[in-house]
């Protein structure tokens, strides 16, 4: 699968806006168009009738362009294909392929194919979008892609699941079934399991009953195999129920945590079907061990009710989710995949976990991870709608609340960051690490003495003797820094190096505090010079130390690279580059420190930031150290 990053992708493009001959002629409607192309609905009825066409459901979002009648791009009613350009549409799916928009994407593509052009790739990639766009007309047209080249493996797995919402399991099982010209297809890897899921849903109570000796699982693939084994297994009550779990407890430690935690849901409810459910909170309470994440929920999961009444949309939907979790984490890592790798494994996971919604749209543990995914991705407004509407009564509430939180961090709406982590530490008011996250959002809002509270509330929680309270200590050193109370801020200070002496983040906080406050210069260089030894390449130590050696030492010559070297790593920073324009202004090239801090107020800076520059912009700076030094003439 292509990426926007891929050379091949963008060359398909391109080659393709070449070959429609840059003409601003208008493209005619194909001659080989079916009546499926020029109608966005599938044409059967039980796969486009209302239940039906909710595809990715209403809890992930519905695209502004969707609502209303009015809309004139591909999907919609009133569509003029004489007006419309061929090479206007590549264009413009060029662009909105190279700018990851994944909604304009969408429809560009679509737009191309049904107007004509049917470049295989091409037409694939304009199915992969459409199943990773959120909304009922994205759904129908990933449907009517699909049926344009439904020996594809994405497109069986569309037209599939669509049959399957719609009951027609048989015709399911065949869009399931491995297409011989794919042996290496997503079929080969979950096509059995979408195929028992059909079969459960044809015949709940009957099936494979499984006579002999379980299969041990050798992989990931092998546990997720077993682990589907024994759910469908407990929705029918068999008596082998009880060895299947007993052999995925004792094979679970070398899979992903993911698929864990969903044995430990099944497992649960199979225990309270069978009326023993202290053991069934028991299995949920190790929710919090399994997956970190889930400390913040553990307590609030409860068994689901199962039987051959269960319904099998649900139990796809779950499958989808474990699938994903072998496509294993799309975060960059230090010597992990390429970014392009990532993004491709990104996109694959996200019109899974639409697929997972379409069947279930209330699923909140899909709604959570396709959040996660398109956050990942750079898709802040699509990672917030999948959010939307997650109830404060539902279980996993406060992980939904966490993840709104960090895409609001992410858009830099601190604010709304705030009150979704209020919800969070409401639920969890003695979690240290989330009223950690709390007091550092109440602390970029200025609200200092909530954040001393906030901090105070948590190290109230951890022992002060273990060295993870060392975050605590420092983000309320920094609100009774804001709030003047400087003997209180080194007092918690020198708490925390004493618990973490070789933290950078905490060593650049108290060195460069003590700078600003003409405090114990050679304690402030010391532990500045320890960061740059643990971290020397992060911007902000470098500035530190630069700044450090510039306003206590006056020393421009091995202050000016760290600077201009942390200016070129955070360009954005209005901080640092307050600091390199008074070492330009003491060089005497005035000229260049005006045009550094005319940028850092560009850069929205801090209050107090603010007013230096404009001091410095009126007067110059005024470093006591450097009083009664020639300044250079202005160069």
């Amino acid at each position: 699968m292509q990426t926007k990053h891929s050379p091949s992708l963008y060359a398909l493009l391109v080659c393709s806006v070449l070959a429609s001959g840059w003409s601003t002629a208008r493209a005619a409607p194909s001659s080989d168009s079916s009546p499926s192309v020029s109608s966005p609905a599938v044409s059967s009825p039980s796969v486009s009738s209302p239940s039906g066409a909710a595809m990715h459901g209403a809890s992930a979002g519905t695209h502004p362009h969707d609502a209303g009648s009015g809309h004139s791009g591909p999907a919609g009613a009133h569509f003029d294909p004489s007006a419309y350009s061929l090479t206007g549409g590549l264009l413009g799916s060029i662009v909105s392929v190279q700018r990851n928009n994944i909604p304009d994407a969408d429809r560009a593509l679509y737009g191309v194919v049904t107007h004509g052009y049917r470049a295989p790739d091409l037409m694939l990639m304009a199915l992969r979008y459409a199943a990773m766009d959120a909304g009922t007309d994205a759904a129908r047209r990933a449907r009517t892609l699909a049926q344009l080249q439904p020996k594809e493996s994405l497109a069986r797995i569309v037209l599939g699941v669509a049959a399957f919402h719609a009951r027609a399991w048989r015709k399911a099982e065949r869009y399931f079934s491995l297409h011989a010209k794919a042996p290496q297809s997503f079929l080969r890897l979950a096509g059995q399991g979408l195929r028992d899921w059909c079969q459960f849903g044809a015949h709940p109570g009957t099936g494979r009953q499984g006579t002999g000796r379980p299969a041990l699982p050798h992989d990931a693939v092998g546990y997720l195999a077993l682990m589907q084994e024994a759910r469908i297994a407990s929705l029918r009550d068999e008596k082998r129920t009880e060895k299947l779990f007993a052999l995925l407890d004792a094979n679970a430690q070398a899979v992903p945590p993911l698929l864990r935690l969903q044995t430990l849901q099944f497992e649960a409810d199979w225990l309270a079907a069978h009326r023993h459910a202290d053991e069934a909170r028991q299995k949920l309470a190790q929710a919090g061990a399994v997956l970190p994440a889930f400390q913040l929920v553990a307590s609030r999961l409860v068994p689901q009710q199962i039987g051959l009444s269960f319904p099998p949309d649900q139990g796809l939907a779950e499958f989808f989710i474990s699938v994903t979790a072998l496509l294993g984490d799309t975060t960059p890592h230090e010597g992990g995949p390429g970014e392009e790798t990532l993004k491709d494994v990104r996109q694959l996971k996200i019109l899974l976990l639409r697929q997972a919604l379409y069947l279930d749209p209330h699923m909140t543990l899909a709604r959570i991870l396709l959040s996660e995914e398109l956050r990942a991705d750079g898709q802040l407004d699509m990672a917030q709608s999948a959010l939307d509407g997650v109830e404060e009564a539902d279980p996993l509430a406060p992980l939904s609340d966490h993840a709104q939180a960090q895409i609001a961090l992410k858009r830099e709406d601190v604010k709304a960051a705030l009150h979704a982590l209020t919800r969070v530490a409401r639920a969890n008011p003695d979690n240290p690490d989330i009223l950690s996250e709390l007091g550092m959002t109440q602390n970029q809002l200025g609200l200092a003495k909530e954040a001393v509270a906030t901090f105070t509330r948590a190290i109230d929680h951890v022992s002060v003797m273990q060295a993870h309270i060392w975050p605590l200590l420092l983000g309320r050193a920094m609100a009774w820094d804001h709030l003047g109370a400087r003997a209180k801020a080194q007092s918690d200070l020198d708490r925390a190096l004493a618990l973490a002496p070789s933290e950078p983040v905490l060593l650049n906080y108290a060195g460069y505090s003590d700078v600003e406050h003409d405090e114990r210069p050679e304690q402030a260089l010391a532990l500045l010079g320890h960061a740059m030894v643990l971290a020397p390449d992060d911007a902000e130590i470098r500035d530190s130390y630069g700044w450090a050696l510039l306003k206590q030492n006056g020393d421009l010559a091995k202050a000016l690279p760290l600077l201009l070297s942390a200016v070129n790593a955070a360009p954005g920073d209005a901080e640092i580059a307050y600091h390199l324009g008074v070492a330009y202004w003491y060089q005497g090239r005035q000229l260049e420190a005006r045009d550094q801090w005319n940028q850092a107020l560009n850069n929205k800076p801090e209050p107090a930031t603010k007013a230096l520059i404009e001091a410095a912009l009126a007067h110059g700076p005024d470093l006591p150290v450097m009083r009664g030094r020639p300044i250079p003439a202005a160069r």
